[in-house]
């Protein structure tokens, strides 16, 4: 992703002064360490978290979006005070830092709106006083997180369509912990991401596979398995093939699965970017296993597939015996 940054702006939202400081002069884009800083976190959003929509035309949050392009102080101002007076109501919600960027994308032009928390850290003070030199250890606690971490919660908007990327984070809200990024700030609901999506398949699949008797560690395997071939395949998760994957001849098992992810809110065949793609394939390209005798394995999925290296075989004591075959050497790391 070439981003290209137009222009950026910092403002500080310390929740115990009381009143967030706004600033009125963007960012100095020239210095080559606030440009990097940026374009990571903006990267950075596009992840499996990100939930994605289309922003409502008339909403006053769209309105200030767009408001961007044209006046991106003033607009930017409006765009944190509009965010803030949700999140200024939660009673757990942390102080944090909020960049507004505008920035483009192969000439199509965003917004970003990131918001970074605050994090506790150690650094030296240099005193003077009648004795002398003393250097102090003190407390900072305004830090923010470094380049190459997430935004902690953040939104991009693709200003010709509308259409976004979130990524947000539950808060407390009158002893209720919610989601009042996409129910009370953006006004949209915004499809499950690709984390849940995955949740979902898997919590519905673990459902489905105990009432039809499937064995526990196949269908975890055959799950990981089918999304990561479906994403291989066609750059989306399809969930016809996932249930014939973990199903397979089970017919009335892939019906009770479809029907069920579908009411969960389960997208079907969503495309995903490319990088949220790189990132998929090589999560799910590997099979996790944690044997109840405290051995955890590791196999890559071409490993897993092939009988001549692994095998589980089912003991008639109702234990697993797990085979690891024809290894050549024993590599052992600290």
């Amino acid at each position: 992703m070439d981003i290209m940054l137009k222009e950026a702006i910092l403002h500080i939202l310390d929740r115990e002064s009381g009143s967030p400081v706004f600033s009125q002069v963007p960012l100095d884009l020239t210095k080559e360490y606030i440009r990097e800083y940026l374009t990571k976190k903006i990267q950075k959003l596009t992840n499996p978290q990100t939930k994605t929509g289309t922003l409502t035309q008339d909403a006053l949050f769209t309105q200030l979006v767009q408001a961007c392009q044209e006046n991106f102080t003033e607009a930017s101002e409006g765009l944190t005070k509009r965010w803030y007076d949700s999140y200024a109501q939660s009673e757990d919600a942390p102080s944090c830092d909020v960049f507004v960027v505008r920035y483009e994308v192969d000439v199509t032009p965003f917004v970003a709106f990131l918001k970074v928390n605050y994090h506790e850290g150690y650094t030296h003070f240099v005193e003077g006083s009648d004795s002398g030199v003393a250097n102090q250890l003190i407390i900072n606690r305004a830090l923010l997180a470094n380049k190459t971490q997430k935004a902690d919660e953040g939104l991009m908007v693709n200003l010709e369509t509308l259409f976004y990327g979130l990524v947000e984070k539950r808060y407390t809200f009158s002893g209720e912990k919610r989601l009042y990024f996409s129910e009370e700030v953006i006004e949209t609901e915004p499809q499950l991401s690709l984390e849940d999506n995955v949740k979902v398949i898997t919590k519905v699949a673990a459902k489905i596979g105990q009432k039809f008797e499937a064995t526990q560690h196949d269908l975890v395997a055959d799950v990981k398995e089918s999304i990561y071939d479906s994403i291989e395949d066609s750059g989306e998760v399809d969930v016809n093939l996932v249930a014939e994957k973990v199903f397979k001849d089970n017919i009335t098992a892939q019906l009770s699965f479809k029907e069920e992810v579908a009411e969960k809110g389960f997208v079907d065949r969503a495309p995903m970017v490319e990088e949220v793609r790189e990132l998929t394939e090589k999560k799910y390209g590997k099979q996790k296993l944690r044997l109840s005798n405290g051995i955890e394995l590791i196999v890559p999925l071409d490993v897993y597939r092939d009988p001549n290296l692994i095998e589980f075989i089912n003991n008639p004591d109702g234990t697993i015996s797990v085979t690891i075959k024809n290894v050549e050497d024993v590599i052992n790391r600290l």
